[in-house]
């Protein structure tokens, strides 16, 4: 059901647990779960209620209508001068604004893994593509060479490093889905 996934969306959107979703609108944290996921269809005076609670208009919550800061576009134009360096030497382009799910960036890894930082881990899952020459990932007991389109997909907390192959400049996409409570 439309309405329940955009409940969730809504209320994950907003870093809200549905224990508080229930408290601000007085309804059954067991009921408002069976909305999210579609096993009940809302009353007007339910929709009503969650609009308010959510700060959001009816139509939106319904799906009918679209808030402004839901669409993010990020013109290659606009970010070729927002390319910053992280602490070890990577260039990073971030492409996903403030979104609250993902995270999404474009890198250009050094040769040689950081010796002096640790393996990258996060929460959520991970998608790398290699957009331009051979990038190598490296997890505790494996690697991975990854050639121009390639594409990896892993668990986040599996730490891991990446590093450029060869001396072709190299470029990945990463995409990181963020964890909601």
């Amino acid at each position: 059901m439309l309405i329940g996934s955009q409940l969730r969306s809504l209320r994950k959107a907003q870093n809200m647990t549905l224990d508080v979703l229930a408290e601000r609108t007085a309804m059954n944290k067991g009921y408002l779960s069976r909305l999210e996921r579609g096993l009940k269809a809302p009353s007007v005076s339910t929709l009503v209620k969650l609009s308010e609670a959510l700060s959001v208009s009816v139509g939106e919550l319904i799906g009918e209508n679209i808030s402004a800061d839901s669409i993010y576009v990020s013109r290659a134009t606009e970010r070729t001068e927002k390319v910053t360096q992280d602490e070890f030497g990577r260039d990073m382009e971030m492409l996903s604004g403030n979104s609250s799910s993902l995270n999404a960036f474009i890198i250009s890894p050094a040769t040689e893994f950081s010796e002096h930082s640790p393996p990258s881990s996060h929460a959520g899952e991970e998608l790398l593509m290699a957009l331009a020459g051979t990038i190598e990932i490296r997890f505790s007991d494996r690697g991975y060479v990854l050639d121009e389109g390639d594409n990896i997909v892993f668990p986040g907390h599996l730490p891991h490093r990446v590093r450029r192959i060869g001396d072709v400049a190299a470029k990945a996409l990463i995409v990181v889905s963020r964890a909601h409570p």
